[in-house]
């Protein structure tokens, strides 16, 4: 008598608490970071004034696309895949790749903001641990082999999302400005009473001096921070200047970074024939 086949019994489906917990810390913190960013409110940073910096920064956007957005859409994937209820299986071959892209991103970021920026954001090294604690999870807790192809996938997906940071900041890089048109335009910015309020530390200010090269000298520039020797933060105060770069041109104000073109159009510059 033929033995009575056994019926492969069903993988259980169920959600992953922990990576419910990781991925929903790291999207309040990233919505956290792009509500601050939209609204120009100040960032609360544990330690320092480096996440302000690093939220300045050019860097902090990629293809016009804020990096918190980019954070806040990988949070979201891993949060929907840990609360629905799939195989273990499946969910670690959904999971894996995305993890390994938002370690690449992170890592790119994280070298950017200590040989670039020279800043360190502790709400940023909070979501770099999260991202690294993620894989790690994922592959300690495998309930299956990791097979070839899911390491291959997860290893494209690092060097892609690396790569889409580093290809992104080098095509925001500032232009080199036409000294003769940058130089015209610096005095006569200064000449028609407009002012430009920054910071030594802000590297959006840089970005903006940088526009005009060798020009930047010439510009109308008010420092706002105490700390540096040109400092005049009661000026600043009394203009009421809540972001840097600000730009103040016929009364009106202008927050962040403005092109050289925008700068003549507002202030009325026409360049010599």
């Amino acid at each position: 008598m033929a033995k009575a086949q056994r019926k492969p019994v069903p993988v259980a489906r169920m959600t992953d608490l922990w990576l419910l917990l990781l991925s929903g810390v790291g999207l309040v913190l990233s919505a956290y970071l792009v509500w601050t960013r939209q609204a120009h409110a100040p960032v609360y940073c544990p330690l320092g004034s480096g996440c302000e910096v690093v939220q300045s920064s050019r860097f902090a956007a990629v293809f016009g696309i804020p990096v918190a957005l980019l954070g806040l859409l990988f949070y979201a994937y891993l949060f929907i895949i840990a609360a629905r209820p799939l195989e273990p299986g499946r969910r670690l071959s959904l999971a894996l790749p995305a993890a390994f892209a938002g370690v690449g991103s992170s890592a790119v970021f994280m070298v950017v903001q200590q040989t670039v920026i020279r800043a360190t954001c502790s709400l940023c090294i909070v979501s770099a641990l999260l991202t690294a604690a993620i894989p790690a999870l994922l592959v300690a807790r495998r309930p299956v082999r990791i097979s070839r192809a899911a390491w291959a996938a997860s290893a494209g997906a690092f060097v892609l999302a690396a790569g889409f940071l580093l290809w992104g900041y080098a095509a925001s890089a500032p232009a080199a400005p036409e000294a003769a048109y940058a130089d015209g335009l610096a005095k006569h910015l200064t000449a028609t009473g407009v002012k430009l309020y920054g910071a030594y530390w802000c590297p959006h200010c840089t970005d903006q001096k940088q526009m005009f090269g060798k020009a930047a000298a010439q510009l109308p520039y008010v420092e706002c921070d105490a700390r540096s020797p040109i400092g005049k933060p009661a000026v600043c105060a009394a203009a009421k200047i809540r972001a840097f770069p600000t730009w103040d041109i016929a009364g009106k104000r202008y927050e962040g970074v403005l092109s050289l073109e925008e700068l003549a159009r507002l202030s009325g510059y026409s360049p010599p024939p």
